[in-house]
């Protein structure tokens, strides 16, 4: 019988086979009362019936009625593969490089087996749990982690892969202390470095706000020497491949009287600013290796990132000299001002710390200079 009913819903629905004009043979069912072709039709034995004789009249008709296949909806794993080499296509190198080595090191083998669809909030917190398990990784790195896991989600979902699920790819962070080297030590370095070219790369840094990166990889081309200004648009990686620099941020920056005087010291061996001896470009390793080792001549202890905090200087006496956010925003090359505002916080603490200071010396003087009671 094709006119049936469901003993589970109750529901009226038919089932049977018809022949197409082309001599094909397929099955159609459907159900009257419910969302589709035959909704206006009563849920009952007799709407049944008639859904059925339409459907037939249809298909014979020359339309194929017959109902599609359900898509399937790709594992994690296969759904890797396009998304990076499509979604991560024009990525920079390094970033295409991260992406990889976090979808191979925790995601994939965790949730790799899993359909997209099938992706829950406990998915995504066991991922965060195994992560956390792991002393390597800190909650900074896990958010790093979790943020490409949503990345290829989103593409699924920009792809109409699957629905959006709606889930929560972040764990709270505290915000770390920014560690910048003090404006003494700066000219300790300077005096210790000897070498020209790193005296110059350490004001770059200091000075200018370079990354080490965009230090390595600053062509000569870049220096207006009338204007007295710097255009950062380029940077090394870890691995020697040159992109555009972090967030896609171009910028310009004025040049300092020492570190102008540092530069001109310079010789122009190739056409990079700060190079090897033969105008190679020079190694991230190599750099920083070296850089410790100023730190050791200069008696100055090196922070856990000896090149970045000589950056985060630059932002901190900016802030110092009551320069506006959006100034320094630019001059750093920070993308979101979140970044930025990092160091306006440190200059409140550290004016804080100074009034709290004026605040007691105050109060002693206070006590000193009362006039004995008669």
């Amino acid at each position: 019988m094709s006119v049936r009913r469901d003993p589970i819903t109750g529901h009226w629905f038919f089932r049977t086979r018809v022949t197409y004009p082309d001599g094909s043979r397929g099955r159609i069912f459907g159900t009257p009362g419910v969302s589709g072709p035959w909704h206006e039709l009563p849920q009952t034995r007799l709407g049944a019936v008639e859904a059925e004789q339409r459907a037939i009249m249809t298909a014979r008709g020359g339309r194929d009625i017959r109902p599609t296949p359900a898509k399937e909806v790709p594992t994690i794993n296969e759904y890797a593969v396009p998304f990076m080499d499509f979604y991560a296509a024009a990525h920079k190198p390094s970033s295409k490089r991260d992406k990889r080595q976090r979808l191979d090191a925790y995601i994939l083998p965790t949730l790799g087996h899993l359909r997209l669809d099938q992706l829950r909030q406990e998915h995504v917190d066991g991922l965060v749990a195994d992560l956390l398990a792991r002393e390597r990784n800190g909650r900074k790195g896990i958010n790093t982690t979790l943020s490409v896991l949503s990345s290829l989600v989103g593409y699924a979902v920009t792809n109409k892969v699957i629905a959006d699920p709606g889930l929560s790819y972040t764990v709270k962070v505290q915000d770390g202390e920014l560690v910048a080297v003090a404006p003494d030590d700066v000219s300790r370095l300077e005096v210790a470095a000897g070498d020209a070219r790193y005296r110059a790369a350490i004001l770059l840094a200091a000075d200018a706000g370079l990354r080490v990166g965009e230090i390595r990889a600053l062509p000569w081309l870049d220096v207006n020497e009338i204007g007295r200004e710097l255009a950062i648009a380029w940077s090394y990686d870890r691995t020697n491949a040159l992109s555009e620099t972090k967030g896609w941020e171009r910028r310009t920056i004025p040049i300092s009287d020492r570190l102008w005087s540092a530069m001109k010291a310079l010789d122009r061996a190739g056409p990079l600013v700060f190079a090897r001896r033969d105008g190679k470009p020079l190694g991230y390793d190599a750099v920083r290796d070296v850089l410790h080792e100023i730190y050791k001549r200069a008696g100055v202890v090196a922070p856990k990132m000896p090149w970045h905090a000589l950056r985060h200087t630059f932002g901190t006496e900016l802030a110092r000299a009551g320069a506006d956010i959006q100034t320094i925003r630019e001059l750093m090359g920070h993308k979101s001002i979140e970044t930025t505002m990092r160091y306006l916080h440190t200059t409140r603490d550290r004016k804080r710390s100074a009034i709290s200071g004026l605040s007691s010396l105050g109060s002693g003087w206070a006590v000193a200079s009362e006039p004995e009671s008669k």
